[in-house]
């Protein structure tokens, strides 16, 4: 499923060459030029289109004394929002399974699996081969349905250098089907959000009121009839979400849980800008295997004779990379326009970054 994503518009003072190597961050976005609106289809509106295409005819920029990014003499930009945080390679990572619990039997074949890890920037997740759902130090797989029988759990954390941590858990699945299901419509979104959801429950199973707990936060948000529970739940920060209805029947409780990530775009545009920061590290320090690792497996090998033949002027190429000018965001990627001047006309560049199947975001078209 296509999650939607973010606009947002940047420049950074490398975008005439003017970046000081003395900053060790890649830059990422300026105040007077982010959006915050999220745009159901995906796709930027003719608003922001329009600006976008504004911002490219610029033919000279300068930095200020205040830190500024003034395009000619009267378009100010504003500040830097912040510069994306550089990847620490060597770093292991870690990761735990915190459920189900250990020799747990789940009475039915549908399932998450919850945990948290530690790890630099852009530390991938993977359950079962599957990329999970992360959020700060947490993760939740999406949803499991293996064979009923014995099953492993198998839970990896892989960096953008290669290092990785794994841990197991075995479990005992039934044949169950689930008596109540609370399904969103969607994994997430980028916050704010609303997100929708769908009840459902087994063919013949009498129902008594159900409760809902849409943010795991402990307080019913809606208690009454199946019928009336709302469609759609407004999540207002970011998070790991899980959303829980519980109900009785036959005189048993019976409860379902799902996990939604509400995504902050902060964090997400900094991943993206700090692989393409890492990129542009890599080459300054002419290591041509740590350049190629910023790149998705099915490109590296293509790239290698490019970056090979660049020898020793590798540093100089990465003074060349252009500025990240704008972009969108979602929960897997970014797809991400970069400039630089050439005859002294702004040309715009695509590039896009997104999760390989190890979790780790990478570029995937440069």
């Amino acid at each position: 499923m296509r999650c939607p994503w973010l606009i947002f518009l940047l420049f950074a003072s490398s975008f005439l060459g003017c970046a000081s190597n003395a900053i060790a961050q890649e830059t990422c976005g300026l105040s007077n030029v982010q959006y915050n609106q999220m745009h159901k289809d995906g796709f930027e509106s003719a608003q922001s289109t329009a600006v976008a295409k504004t911002m490219r005819r610029a033919v000279s920029a300068a930095v200020s004394d205040s830190g500024n990014l003034k395009i000619g003499k009267d378009i100010n930009l504003g500040k830097a929002l912040g510069y994306a945080q550089k990847i620490a390679h060597g770093v292991a990572p870690t990761i735990t399974i915190v459920n189900p619990l250990v020799n747990a039997n789940l009475p039915g074949r549908k399932f998450e699996v919850r945990g948290t890890f530690t790890g630099p920037i852009n530390t991938g997740v993977t359950v079962n081969g599957s990329p999970a759902l992360t959020y700060g130090n947490q993760w939740a797989s999406l949803p499991m349905s293996p064979p009923a029988g014995s099953f492993t759990i198998e839970a990896i954390a892989t960096t953008l250098d290669g290092m990785t941590a794994n841990a197991t858990r075995n479990i005992t699945v039934g044949n169950a089907q689930p008596q109540i299901e609370l399904l969103p419509k969607q994994a997430g979104s980028i916050a704010p959000a609303s997100i929708g959801f769908q009840f459902r429950s087994a063919s013949g199973v009498i129902l008594e009121n159900i409760q809902v707990d849409f943010n795991g936060d402990g307080s019913v948000d809606f208690d009454g009839p199946a019928a009336s529970i709302p469609t759609t739940f407004a999540y207002a920060a970011p998070g790991l979400y899980t959303a829980r209805a519980t109900t009785q029947i036959s005189g048993n409780s019976v409860s379902f849980e799902r996990s939604i990530l509400i995504a902050d775009v902060v964090v997400q545009r900094q991943r993206a800008c700090s692989v393409y920061g890492d990129l542009r590290d890599a080459l300054t320090a002419n290591d041509l295997e740590a350049s190629l690792l910023t790149f998705a497996v099915h490109k590296r090998e293509a790239l290698r004779p490019f970056f090979n033949a660049l020898g020793s002027s590798r540093p100089t190429f990465a003074t060349r990379l252009g500025t990240i000018a704008n972009g969108i965001i979602g929960l897997e990627g970014a797809r991400l326009t970069t400039i630089r001047l050439e005859a002294g006309q702004p040309i715009g560049y695509p590039l896009d970054i997104s999760a390989g199947p190890d979790g780790v975001w990478r570029i995937t078209s440069f």
